[in-house]
């Protein structure tokens, strides 16, 4: 399911800068920015998604492990949903210049313009996981004590950055499940004395 989501925001990324700028070239990858810092070979004036946190969407928490219909009760954990942190950095080996700096502007307007990912906002709807309705892309702004940090993770090369939370993307497993016949009469014997 992540990687599902990830692919979906890398593909209709690049399309909407391709749109954008008019080209034909991948401008947007999705890979640890680590190895791109160790080894940028491959790598300059390009946009590098990296998957930076993962953390549950407290306010979605179901207490409930059944779901009822008239024939069936069936037993199961229900989902867990999450929110995935990205990095959406402007990597160029030339420190100076950052030509193509306005690809970080382009991440910016995609999602400014798309502030909920669901089929009918995508460029390609092809490319949107089935199991997914939708998704809100947030902004993230950090103060300069957390972009330090941020920085320091990744090797303590700082690049220009933003941040994005897309909130909340369910995580199920449809496998496990049991349950019966729910209970439809219920009949008391008691004496009394």
């Amino acid at each position: 399911m992540i990687s599902e989501f990830i692919n979906l925001i890398q593909k209709d990324l690049n399309l909407f800068i391709k749109n954008k700028k008019g080209i034909v070239n991948d401008l947007v990858l999705f890979t640890n920015l680590n190895n791109v810092l160790l080894d940028s070979s491959t790598v300059d004036n390009k946009i590098i998604i990296s998957l930076v946190n993962i953390d549950e969407e407290k306010l979605l928490q179901n207490p409930d492990n059944y779901a009822a219909s008239r024939t069936e009760i069936s037993y199961k954990n229900p989902a867990v949903w999450i929110n995935i942190i990205c990095l959406f950095t402007y990597y160029s080996k030339d420190h100076e210049t950052y030509e193509d700096i306005d690809l970080l502007e382009n991440v910016i307007q995609y999602f400014q313009s798309r502030p909920r990912l669901d089929k009918t906002t995508v460029i390609n709807p092809d490319n949107f996981p089935n199991n997914i309705e939708n998704l809100r892309a947030e902004f993230v702004s950090l103060n300069f004590e957390q972009t330090n940090y941020l920085w320091e993770l990744f090797g303590g090369n700082y690049h220009p950055s933003v941040l994005y939370k897309f909130r909340a993307l369910p995580i199920d497993n449809l496998d496990e499940s049991s349950g019966g016949p729910p209970i439809t009469d219920t009949k008391v014997n008691s004496k009394q004395k």
